[in-house]
Parts: C-alpha cells; sequence; structure tokens
C-alpha cells in the first residue's frame, strides 16, 4: 500500500525534473531603437527591450527584420539601430548592464 502513494509523489517530481530541464533562459536580449540613426550613449532602458533569444545570431536576425520594416515604411518604424546584449541583468542599483554588446 505505501507504494501507491510513492508512486505519484515519484512521477510529480519526475515531471518537475522534466519540466524544469526543457526551460533555456535566452541569453541575448535586443535593443532596438527605432528613431534614431546612432546607438545611444545613454544607459540601456528596459523599455528599448524588443525579445529574447538563444543565439546572437538569432538577436540580429530580427534586428534586421525590423530594420527592413523600417526601410519600408511601415508605420510606426523610423531609422533603426540596434544592439543585443550578451547575459543581460539589472544589478545593485537598477541599472541594466551586460556582459557584452553586439551588432
Amino acid at each position: 500500500m505505501k507504494l501507491s502513494y510513492a508512486l505519484p509523489n515519484v512521477l510529480f517530481g519526475l515531471g518537475l525534473l522534466l519540466l524544469s530541464g526543457c526551460t533555456k533562459t535566452p541569453e541575448w536580449t535586443l535593443f532596438y531603437y527605432p528613431d534614431v540613426s546612432a546607438i545611444p550613449v545613454t544607459p540601456l532602458q528596459a523599455e528599448d527591450i524588443n525579445g529574447y533569444y538563444d543565439t546572437l545570431a538569432q538577436c540580429q536576425s530580427k534586428a534586421h527584420g525590423m530594420q527592413r520594416l523600417s526601410s519600408s515604411g511601415v508605420s510606426g518604424f523610423g531609422l533603426g539601430v540596434y544592439q543585443c546584449g550578451h547575459l543581460c541583468e539589472f544589478d545593485d542599483k537598477s541599472v541594466l548592464v551586460c556582459k557584452t554588446m553586439s551588432q
């Protein structure tokens, strides 16, 4: 009878382990600035984030797509510049920092 009670707990624990093992936190953050022609020198802002990506190539691909939209005159997009930040997070002073930045 003890086995019948343990089995659901084991299955539940195994399910949680499998679910947590399947999730991966994206390492790259896209910062897109639609209305400028050069990357701002101001500190990074959360409102400039336009997505999270597993690879630099994915981040760059999304940014290039947004730039194509801006050059086609789609409403809501201006000139558009971007940068992809690697391993971005808020520091102890609530300032958004990234380990590296790429274009």
